[in-house]
Order: structure tokens, then C-alpha cells, then sequence
């Protein structure tokens, strides 16, 4: 199968796995102690009202004391509950996942593998896909990285695909655009002197 473009058949796309590791672990740890933390404060509230029920004429000095008392142990709870989630399944499902992270073109078909300890292995083929473009939010920007976005045909509904770590995005997302053009299709071009014999 040839194509008229001045790629190769197949290609993979180089991955920084050092960053996208790091990025990933920020994202683990966001995740982890900032979901965890207002559910723990919250929790913590009901006992300190309970607490202070005998106290109820006491000086806000004490309410203001052991406020911040219940505060500080919701937090020791928020960092314990959020460290076990960190450790024993966030961490190593990012290391997982920047390992596995892979962007390949196979011809006329975009290949993704994504996943931790789900692997996921997709093909798209060129007339499935569109828009391609690169994103860079805070943290993307703190870590040196961008996603390449591409949008799906027939799902205008859902949000674009979006892959993070690739080396040069940009350039990427160039290189995807030029060989979406020549092989979208689903024929294969014969070179020029069979073409040339067929005129014939």
C-alpha cells in the first residue's frame, strides 16, 4: 500500500515519559487530597458540635481553639485516606500509564494506546478523524507539555480525544494534518509509472 505523502508507511511518535509521569503524579495528587480534603472537613464539623454541646456558653476563644482542633485532625484524616488512595492505586496506575502511552500512524489508520492497568489499543482510521489541534492548561504549562486534541466525526456531542506528553505536539499535529489529506481515503495510489502505463 503507497501513499502519495513523504511519510513513511508507519510511524510512532516520540513520548517524554519523564514529564508526562510528573504531570501525571500532580494530577494523582490533586486528585487524591483536594477531592478528599472538604469531604473531611465536613466530617469533621458534626463532631465538633457534639463536642461543644456542654459548652454552649462558653467564650469564643474556646469555640475559635477547638474549631481549629477538629479542622487540623479532618486535615490528618484528609492526608492519611488521601495517602492510601495515592499510593496504592493512583502512583502506580500513572507509571503504568505514561509507560504505555504510544501514538503510531499504520498506514491509513491512527493508532492510540492508552491505560494503566486497563490497556486500551485503538485504530482510527483517517476519514474518522478531525480537528486536530493542541491545548495548554496550568498545569500542561508548569510541566513543559501540551495535548494534541482530535475530534472524532459523527460526535459532535462529546468532547475531543486528548493525549498528553507527545515531544513537539505542534509538530505532531502538523504531520497528522498532512497525512489525514493523502490517506483519508480508503484507496491505495499506484506510483507514477503505473499510472503513467495505464494512461496509456
Amino acid at each position: 500500500m503507497t501513499f502519495k505523502d513523504a511519510f513513511p508507511l508507519e510511524i510512532e511518535f516520540d513520548v517524554d515519559r519523564k514529564r508526562l509521569l510528573d504531570y501525571l503524579l500532580a494530577q494523582a495528587r490533586i486528585g487524591c487530597f483536594g477531592s478528599a480534603l472538604p469531604f473531611c472537613l465536613l466530617f469533621s464539623l458534626p463532631f465538633f458540635k457534639a463536642h461543644m454541646l456542654p459548652y454552649q456558653n462558653a467564650g469564643a476563644l474556646l469555640w475559635l481553639g477547638w474549631l481549629t482542633v477538629y479542622l487540623i485532625a479532618g486535615c490528618v484524616v484528609c492526608a492519611l485516606f488521601g495517602s492510601i488512595l495515592y499510593f496504592s492505586y493512583f502512583r502506580p496506575s500513572a507509571r503504568l500509564q505514561a509507560a504505555n502511552l504510544r501514538v503510531m500512524v499504520d498506514g491509513p489508520y491512527l493508532r492510540l494506546v492508552t491505560g494503566g492497568f486497563i490497556l486500551l489499543d485503538q485504530r482510527f482510521h483517517f476519514r474518522d478523524v478531525s480537528s486536530y489541534g493542541t491545548i495548554q492548561g496550568p498545569l500542561l504549562r508548569r510541566h513543559g507539555l501540551k495535548s494534541l486534541t482530535f475530534r472524532m466525526q459523527g460526535r459532535p456531542s462529546t468532547p475531543p480525544l486528548s493525549v498528553a506528553g507527545l515531544v513537539d505536539p505542534d509538530r505532531v499535529r502538523d504531520v497528522l494534518c498532512e497525512i489525514d489529506a493523502s490517506r483519508e481515503l480508503t484507496i491505495s495510489f499506484p506510483d507514477d509509472a503505473t499510472e503513467t502505463g495505464s494512461d496509456g
